[in-house]
Order: structure tokens, then C-alpha cells, then sequence
């Protein structure tokens, strides 16, 4: 049974943690940047999903937090975990190798179009016209904060790169839309850590060769911190937010959401490295916001009437709020 009670469209609590999240992923371009200059990408990505879903069990095992699964539902988490962890991953820092930074911003930013295309294939979301127009609203403000700015966008040269990121991308959405109907029944923190650590041994699987390669005498303590930092917010934390958001808000909006990334890297790059924002980049971000704007009030969540209330909320954001 599903009611369509749909999630409410005033902003909340959940959308000031959602800015949180994206304000821990702009910054972590930075910490990313530190980390790789002595870290292998894959033994990178490796270790920092380790970290995360270490401290995610840590955590779990200090609340005494029951692990029981329905049956049926232990398949679907590892299968999520799966591709949102070792597929969605492996893609990414593969992909990102193999192509520029514009055209990567670019194809990343499509996650909210897939993502509101796949939700209404499932029927978990229906969106007005407005709904619509603030999604491509959105994505035409990533393409002017990329044209107007240092991200190089090229065409046919990167061809491998960028394929594999729009895999990732899909994957990412999949997961995202996946995910939906079991964190209303176990809450964002079970089944985000459940989907992490089934999920983060087999990506080490895949980045086994490059850490037997790395050269850890060269790791200097700031890419150590890069990556401890990395694995704690922009996994672990960023994580559980996300999935929070899509309970509480309903995919699209929460994925629109990642289109604020790139504005607070720019932030974080005209502070620490001195790069001004262009006058077109900031017209971007003002058009990235009219959009979410017009996606948060015409989006319509459809939420299980099954669903749990997490100590999450509890504690954090008190009942009934977003």
C-alpha cells in the first residue's frame, strides 16, 4: 500500500542537511586533489570505502542497531550495494581518467534527468510541467558554470571516458531509485551501512592490483588526512544524507540537490586558490537555484505508508519536519 501523501514541498531540515552534503562534496574536489598526488586513484577509492564502512559499523554496533532483513530484501540491498558502491565507483575514477573536467561536470549533471526519468518509470514519483522545465532549468545552469569557467568540455576526443561516466551516472540514478522503498522500511543509517559493506569488499577486489602497486613510502601526511576526511564525510556522512533525502523528499528532488556541487567548489577554489567565479558563473548558479527551485515544487514523492520513523530523525530533525 502507498499513500500519496506526498512528501511536503516547503524547505526543512532535510534540505538544509542536503546543502551539507553538498557542501562536503564541493569541498572534497580539494581534498581529493591533496590525496591523489601520492595515491594511486583506485587505491584511493579503496581505502576510502573502507574507512567508511568501518566507521559506518562502528557506529551501528555502538547503537546496537538490529541488522534483521525481511527475506527478499537482503538480495536487493546487496545487489544496490553493489552497483552503487563497487560498479557506480569503479566507472567514475575510471571514467574521470579518461576525459576532461567540463565534459565530466556536464555528464554528471544529468543524474537528476535519469534519475526523475526512472523514478516515474516506478511510479514513485510524478512531476508537473514546471517539475520538468526546472530540471533542464538546472542542467543549463551546470552548462553555463562550465563554459563560463577553466573545466575544458571537448567533443568525440573523449569518447571512452565519457561513456563510462554516463554508465556511472545511470548506475548512480539506479541506486538512487532503488533504494527508495527500503530506506522508508529500515531507515537511511541501516541501510546505508548494509549496502556499504556489502558492496566495499568487492570494489577492494577491484582495486587489489593498484594497491599492491602504490608506493606508500611517498604518502605524505595532508594526502593521508585528504583521504581520511574523504572516506568519513564525503562517503560515510554524504551517504547516509543522501539516502535520508530520498526518504524524506523523494529521489528527484534529492538528486537535484548534486547540481550544487560544482557552484561550491568554485566557492572553495576562489577561497583557498584565489580563482574568482566569472560573471557567467555566477549568473549559472543563480539559474541552478531558480531550477531547484521550480523541481522542489513540482515534484510529487509517493511515500509507503509502511514506512519506519528513524532514530535519525528523531534525534536530529524532530517529527514531521523535512
Amino acid at each position: 500500500m502507498h499513500s500519496q501523501a506526498a512528501t511536503q514541498s516547503s524547505f526543512g531540515s532535510t534540505d538544509w542537511l542536503l546543502l551539507l552534503m553538498t557542501l562536503i562534496w564541493g569541498s572534497n574536489f580539494t581534498a581529493i586533489k591533496y590525496s591523489l598526488e601520492d595515491l594511486l586513484p583506485l587505491s584511493f577509492n579503496a581505502l576510502r570505502f573502507t574507512i567508511a564502512s568501518l566507521a559506518m559499523l562502528i557506529v551501528a554496533l555502538m547503537s546496537r542497531d538490529s541488522f534483521k532483513i525481511a527475506p527478499g530484501d537482503g538480495w536487493r540491498l546487496f545487489g544496490l550495494g553493489l552497483l552503487g558502491n563497487t560498479f557506480y565507483q569503479s566507472l567514475f575514477i575510471t571514467g574521470m581518467a579518461h576525459t576532461r573536467a567540463g565534459n565530466a561536470a556536464l555528464i554528471l549533471a544529468t543524474t537528476p534527468l535519469f534519475t526523475a526519468i526512472l523514478g516515474r518509470i516506478r511510479k514513485h514519483e510524478y512531476f508537473t510541467a514546471g517539475g520538468v522545465a526546472g530540471l533542464l532549468l538546472a542542467f543549463a545552469g551546470i552548462v553555463l558554470i562550465i563554459t563560463n569557467g577553466r573545466g575544458e568540455v571537448s567533443i568525440g576526443e573523449t569518447v571512452l571516458g565519457d561513456s563510462l561516466l554516463l554508465a556511472s551516472t545511470v548506475c548512480w540514478s539506479i541506486y538512487t531509485v532503488g533504494s527508495k522503498s527500503l530506506v522508508h522500511k529500515y531507515g537511511s543509517m541501516k541501510t546505508t551501512t548494509v549496502m556499504m559493506t556489502s558492496g566495499t569488499p568487492f570494489l577492494l577486489l577491484v582495486c587489489t592490483p593498484s594497491l599492491l602497486k602504490q608506493d606508500w613510502s611517498r604518502v605524505r601526511p595532508i594526502a593521508w588526512a585528504g583521504l581520511i576526511y574523504s572516506g568519513l564525510f564525503a562517503i560515510a556522512l554524504a551517504y547516509i544524507i543522501w539516502n535520508h533525502g530520498v526518504r524524506r523528499i523523494g529521489s528527484t528532488r534529492t538528486a537535484i540537490y548534486s547540481n550544487i556541487t560544482p557552484i561550491v567548489a568554485i566557492l572553495v577554489a576562489w577561497l583557498l586558490l584565489g580563482e574568482a567565479p566569472t560573471v557567467g558563473q555566477v549568473v549559472g548558479a543563480i539559474v541552478i537555484f531558480a531550477g531547484m527551485y521550480m523541481v522542489r515544487h513540482g515534484m510529487i514523492a509517493i511515500a509507503p505508508e509502511d514506512s519506519i520513523e528513524e532514530e535519525f530523525e528523531e534525534a536530529t530533525l524532530g517529527p514531521g519536519k523535512n
